[in-house]
């Protein structure tokens, strides 16, 4: 973090402010994600706010500092040969702000698949809102963008502390969810239904597509003039999310996919010849595959979209392990292999490539091939809605807890067409548009990716030195 204005710097200048400021620069994030370098420019991570800030802010005189300019270095270890470094916007809370509370509307909706940790942002959005800043009333609004259209706007409900309270404690949405209703089609009547009910804020819980759709509510907003603040909380357990480090949900995924792979290996390990299979959420990024590999740490083959194998080099690399060790470990991402199964079986509500079942048809292909071993058995496992319906962990709550209340920070001062992003360990407020300009996936050069080739099967052997000289001395 910097305090600094909003432009690019040059490294040389930027190192001596930081080191006047005493800020520290973090690791490079960009190590173990792929990351738009190629056209970025400053413009791009300017955040728009609504015009006008004359309210006082309620926070004021908490015992904690209000305001600011400080700003989030992007790119701590830039390319060599670049000579700017950019910046996000620091999220927090302001002395000014733009709506007046007791006159504020806060609308919420969450859209598109489960995820560990929503009712953890519903609730502290909820109760941040009435109890720190006394806003007037938090609606909830049912089933995704339907509940902001006339089929479903009837359902819309005030939200309350007392009703709010212990949601936390359960997974799913309290809101519930849906897909389609693209808010390119059908803007105009939400935002009518937004004006109707004196809506001031509206947060958008959701992935890529949520975001995208805050966005287009946001420009259906501006058109019609109307005073109205749309902030994204990106939810989703993939970690896709380009520009912001990590999301809401992921950290939970990881620990429950972790059990899959010890209930995996433990049925493996008891048998000659056995292979345990487990396949994991991650359609076009394999980050909980990746992460879930090494947080266990005995995984033998991780399959991800971003590094594509044969069905024969796959094979090749379970008989290498059995020469090793008589059982095998394999975790596969969801969107692995795509091209081994039949054409694309159309498009879901949302729009996205329904993906072929690449799990039953890796459990179909290596049980055939095991027929060359004897007493060989292999032990499938999908896990993929148990992990996607159940309540975050500790560590996840809190960080849902800090997304939300930044969120409304933010929100109230009239930053709009945004999100709350999280980097180098800091909350930051980032433009949607740059959030889905592009996916983020793993790089298969990059640290994380490199620690899961050190604990797995390679179809490249080791050199191994051998040691000269005297033993050491001990």
């Amino acid at each position: 973090v910097c305090p600094f204005p909003s432009m690019a710097l040059s490294e040389k200048e930027l190192r001596a402010m930081l080191q006047r400021s005493g800020s520290v620069v973090l690791p490079d994030l960009n190590a173990s994600v792929t990351q738009p370098e190629e056209a970025l420019k400053q413009e791009d991570f300017h955040v728009d706010t609504l015009p006008g800030t004359g309210h006082p802010s309620p926070l004021i005189g908490n015992g904690f500092p209000l305001g600011g300019q400080r700003r989030v270095i992007y790119n701590t270890s830039p390319p060599e040969g670049s000579e700017l470094l950019f910046t996000f916007e620091h999220a927090g809370a302001r002395s000014d702000i733009h709506f007046d509370p007791p006159r504020t509307v806060v609308g919420i909706v969450s859209c598109g698949g489960l995820c560990p940790g929503l009712n953890d942002v519903i609730r502290a959005l909820t109760l941040f809102a009435l109890e720190a800043y006394g806003v007037q009333k938090v609606i909830g609004f049912k089933y995704g963008w339907m509940g902001l259209m006339d089929e479903g706007v009837g359902e819309a409900f005030e939200l309350t502390t007392q009703m709010v309270r212990d949601i936390h404690r359960f997974g799913g949405s309290f809101l519930g969810s849906s897909r389609g209703r693209p808010v390119n089609e059908n803007g105009a009547e939400m935002v009518d239904n937004l004006l109707r009910l004196k809506v001031n804020v509206v947060f958008a819980l959701g992935g890529d597509g949520t975001l995208k759709g805050a966005s287009q509510l946001d420009g259906f907003c501006k058109a019609r003039g109307a005073d109205i603040a749309v902030v994204g909380i990106p939810k989703t357990i993939d970690n896709d999310v380009c520009f912001v480090q990590k999301t809401f949900g992921f950290e939970t995924a990881v620990d429950k996919a972790v059990v899959a792979l010890k209930a995996a290996q433990a049925e493996a390990r008891s048998h000659k010849h056995g292979v345990g299979l487990v396949k994991l959420m991650g359609r076009h990024s394999g980050f909980i595959t990746a992460q879930a590999a090494i947080s266990f740490g005995s995984a033998n083959i991780v399959l991800i979209p971003e590094n594509e194998i044969t069905l024969e080099q796959l094979l090749g690399l379970i008989e290498l392990r059995f020469k090793r060790k008589k059982y095998c470990l394999i975790v596969v991402a969801e969107g692995f292999g795509q091209l081994m199964l039949e054409a694309s079986q159309g498009t879901d509500a949302s729009g996205n490539s329904k993906l072929g079942d690449i799990g039953v048809f890796l459990k179909a292909k290596i049980q055939e091939w095991l027929g060359r071993y004897e007493e060989a058995t292999l032990k499938y496992i999908d896990p993929s809605y148990i992990i996607r319906s159940c309540p975050a962990t500790p560590n996840d709550s809190a960080f849902c807890l800090q997304l939300a209340h930044h969120a409304l920070h933010e929100a109230m001062r009239g930053c709009t067409n945004c999100l709350i992003g999280y980097w180098n360990n800091v909350f930051t407020t980032v433009p949607i548009s740059l959030c889905v300009s592009k996916r983020k996936t793993v790089n298969t050069h990059g640290d994380l990716w490199r620690a899961v080739r050190e604990i797995t099967v390679s179809r490249h052997p080791r050199r191994i030195r051998t040691s000269v000289g005297p033993p050491p001395v001990i």
